[in-house]
């Protein structure tokens, strides 16, 4: 009698840890599928804090201007340039910076623009564009066939 006892207690336990697996894998997808969103709400913030505290934290302006924010980046290699297509969510300013080369390049942005990195060098690398209310956004292109 005290072995089947003994045996439901380790079947109770099983389904516990079974429960367990199941409720970390759960979380892990939902993180794996929303970490770049939670990310750039991150990095959204940060940037609004460092210029909350650049500005001196208070004194009369008329609060933050409204800016538009980088919705979409797509990095295109074209032989030893770089084609950066961008997406905003309304008009600003964006700068983009070549991991390979160092270019930096600014433009106007009313919701679609390109950005043209000429002779970012041969290998892969990573396109990171800013729009001047502070996110940013990044896109890797491949090395030259």
């Amino acid at each position: 009698m005290k072995e089947l006892q003994n045996r439901k207690d380790g079947q109770g336990l099983v389904e516990y840890a079974l429960i367990l697996v199941l409720v970390a894998v759960i979380v892990i997808a939902i993180l794996t599928l929303l970490g770049p969103q939670v990310g750039n709400v991150f990095s959204r913030v940060v940037h609004g804090l460092d210029g909350a505290s650049a500005t001196g934290g208070g004194g009369g302006g008329g609060g933050p201007t409204p800016t538009g924010n980088v919705t979409s980046v797509n990095a295109l290699r074209g032989g030893t340039d770089v084609v950066v297509q961008v997406q905003v969510s309304a008009a600003v300013t964006v700068t983009a910076v070549d991991s390979q080369s160092g270019q930096t390049v600014s433009t106007n942005c009313n919701l679609a623009c390109n950005i043209s990195l000429p002779n970012v060098g041969p290998n892969a690398g990573t396109v990171t564009v800013t729009a001047s209310g502070g996110n940013s956004m990044t896109d890797t292109y491949p090395a030259q066939n």
